[in-house]
């Protein structure tokens, strides 16, 4: 009974997340061309020193777009990670303090604009790692330091630490914004989990940022957890293997001899 009813929950997800990617994509085309368009105009007001009143809607054109492309794009990574379409492409990473200080460079202007201090810290010698950097950036460390930015108020902090221990690298991102009420730490990775919230934390956004990144991090056998131990501000744990291919490995391999154990034993009693 339990078997179906799961069986009929995936298949209404499913049906949801083709429904919403056909949708995402048709939209997709129209938002670029409006974006283009609207960044183009907004270059020629200023060159002009046109009306002021001008500009300021223009900009809120083009903030608004830019909220509903990303949108767009997080239903779309959305429905590939949960139909397992999402490509990942394991690579060694030698040098992952500097991948985490290409991360300052990126979001350096817009912390400095907001007078936020943004840091990366090492706490320990880092192995090299074998993860999907270029999407672990991009669906979650990225993720986590903008929305960090966008609420930790000027004169705060922002860092982005890493340390090693045995076979497991934990990245952490802080920030000394508003922080998540203890009633809603635990909707914060559902799938559209702020919809159910209502704080200043979680009250804009899709809702699908941190449940992405969820997804992500499990495909590399890794956690991200936000810490509960945290008064102020917020602060979220990654917690990822140093080679998540060979960890794979090793627990299939691991499956397989339980597997042909429980196999034998069936046999013998036989």
């Amino acid at each position: 009974m339990n078997a179906k009813i799961c069986d009929n929950e995936k298949a209404i997800i499913e049906k949801h997340n083709r429904i919403l990617s056909t949708i995402s994509h048709d939209l997709k085309s129209p938002m670029i061309a409006l974006l283009g368009f609207s960044r183009i105009l907004l270059r020629e007001i200023e060159a002009t020193n046109a009306n002021r009143r001008w500009l300021d809607m223009l900009k809120i054109i083009i903030d608004s777009g830019e909220d509903m492309f990303g949108l767009i794009e997080d239903i779309l990574t959305m429905a590939k990670m949960e139909a397992g379409k999402e490509i990942i492409e394991f690579e060694f990473i030698e040098d992952l303090a500097k991948e985490l200080h290409e991360i300052e460079k990126t979001f350096g202007c817009e912390a400095k604009a907001k007078g936020i201090d943004l840091s990366v810290v090492v706490k320990s010698k880092l192995p090299v790692v074998r993860w999907d950097m270029k999407r672990l950036r991009y669906h979650v460390l990225n993720n986590l330091v903008s929305n960090s930015l966008k609420f930790t108020p000027s004169g705060g902090n922002v860092t982005i630490s890493v340390e090693a221990f045995n076979d497991t690298v934990l990245l952490k991102v802080e920030d000394t914004g508003p922080g998540i009420p203890e009633e809603m730490r635990d909707k914060i990775f559902r799938r559209f989990g702020h919809t159910e919230m209502c704080s200043e934390r979680t009250k804009k956004g899709d809702g699908l940022g941190l449940y992405n990144a969820h997804l992500f991090v499990a495909q590399h056998n890794g956690r991200i957890i936000l810490d509960k131990s945290v008064c102020h501000g917020a602060t979220f744990l990654i917690e990822l293997p140093v080679d998540v291919l060979k960890q794979q490995e090793e627990t299939q391999s691991n499956n397989k001899d339980k597997k042909n154990n429980c196999t034998n034993h069936h046999a013998l009693l036989l």
